[in-house]
């Protein structure tokens, strides 16, 4: 009976060191994928802001739409012109290429549409014309860029 208590007695180190070496190779798994989530959650949570002079190179560059996406993301961010003024004239090129372009598709829209709507839709794109108006007044020195914009969309 004595070697057959030794063999059981070596058989049950054998499991507890397999439950050890088991036990620590699934911690170094655990650790390795907390480290890679918090590197996937920091990455997650990076935000861009784009400068005053990223908007106005991408408006120079003629990427109107594009800046007018960075220009709501900055917004959402809490970058405005209240807090830095920088942003001021950006904003002015970008709002007016925004409402140059409503006021082109409400106008295009009241010329084709029947005669009950047209009066709404016209109603509509004299509004952003206002719009444009008032963004234009706020370009400052870069009020050329009103011209350009007003090419794209062959406005009057």
């Amino acid at each position: 009976m004595g070697s057959k208590s030794k063999n059981v007695v070596r058989n049950a180190d054998i499991g507890v060191k397999l439950f050890r070496a088991l036990l620590i190779i699934l911690s170094v798994i655990l650790v390795v994928m907390v480290i890679i989530a918090v590197n996937v959650i920091g990455r997650e949570s990076y935000s861009y802001h784009a400068d005053p002079d990223d908007l106005l190179r991408e408006i120079k560059n003629g990427y109107y739409p594009d800046a007018v996406m960075d220009m709501y993301d900055n917004i959402a961010l809490g970058e405005t012109p209240a807090k830095d003024p920088d942003y001021s004239i950006p904003y002015a090129i970008l709002e007016y290429y925004e409402a140059a372009s409503m006021y082109k598709g409400y106008k295009n829209a009241a010329g084709s549409s029947d005669p009950s709507r047209a009066a709404e839709l016209t109603e509509a794109a004299e509004r952003f014309r206002a719009d444009m108006e008032e963004a234009r007044g706020r370009m400052g020195e870069l009020e050329f860029f009103a011209s350009e914009i007003d090419g794209i969309f062959q406005s009057d």
